[in-house]
């Protein structure tokens, strides 16, 4: 014998979502979207194989709409939303099938990620491609991805946006000669995945540009 659906009412407090009455009771509530796709209608009788269908469905949406509040606050690359996913013990074989409903949303996309990520880095912290490349392989993108959108080009560039605040500040400091300059501001860069070619020619083109502000500073002060 199958069950009856009597009542089918939107929720008060989220109107995307259905409530569904069973004989006079509240079955379960689901996502207006698997009402309209399944056909669900008053007087209808579910079977067994329905009643499955429909909580399937339902499991399936609510993992959908988890992944995308996830990807809300920022583009996530494929392996985060699949790692957040396992974290949020989303059944195990429902995970491809969002990454793929997902994927063809076109809220995830690892090539935009990696172009994301690069911005991001550039603009707000700037780091060689060295870092960005391990950085974007931590995150799950494919070497050829990341070969393709790291290119290594505007190093220099990002090198001296990187160490020039570090290099006021030891300049600030009293009797701060080369040798200690290169020495405090080389490795500061090496970290950040600067080459050590950029790195040498980053410390000695800030040295030379910032060292003379600093003396003209120190003659005006006399």
């Amino acid at each position: 014998m199958g069950m009856r659906i009597t009542g089918l009412q939107p929720q008060a407090n989220n109107p995307e979502r259905t409530s569904v009455f069973v004989d006079g009771r509240f079955f379960m509530g689901v996502s207006t979207l698997i009402v309209l796709k399944l056909g669900l209608r008053i007087n209808q009788v579910l079977s067994s194989a329905q009643v499955q269908q429909l909580e399937q469905e339902e499991a399936l949406q609510k993992a959908v709409d988890r992944g995308m509040n996830f990807l809300s606050f920022r583009p996530r690359s494929r392996e985060e939303v699949r790692r957040y996913l396992k974290r949020k013990e989303t059944p195990a074989e429902l995970i491809d099938t969002v990454l793929e409903r997902l994927t063809q949303m076109d809220l995830i996309n690892d090539e935009t990620f990696a172009e994301f990520w690069i911005e991001s880095r550039e603009r707000f912290r700037p780091k060689g491609a060295q870092a960005i490349k391990s950085e974007l392989k931590m995150k799950g993108i494919k070497r050829e991805v990341i070969d393709e959108v790291v290119t290594g080009e505007q190093d220099e560039d990002l090198a001296l946006r990187a160490g020039r605040k570090k290099a006021e500040s030891l300049l600030r400091q009293p009797e701060m000669d080369h040798t200690t300059f290169r020495t405090r501001l080389g490795p500061f860069l090496q970290r950040r995945g600067f080459s050590y070619a950029v790195t040498k020619h980053a410390v000695q083109q800030l040295w030379d540009e910032l060292e003379g502000e600093a003396a003209d500073d120190d003659f005006f002060e006399e």
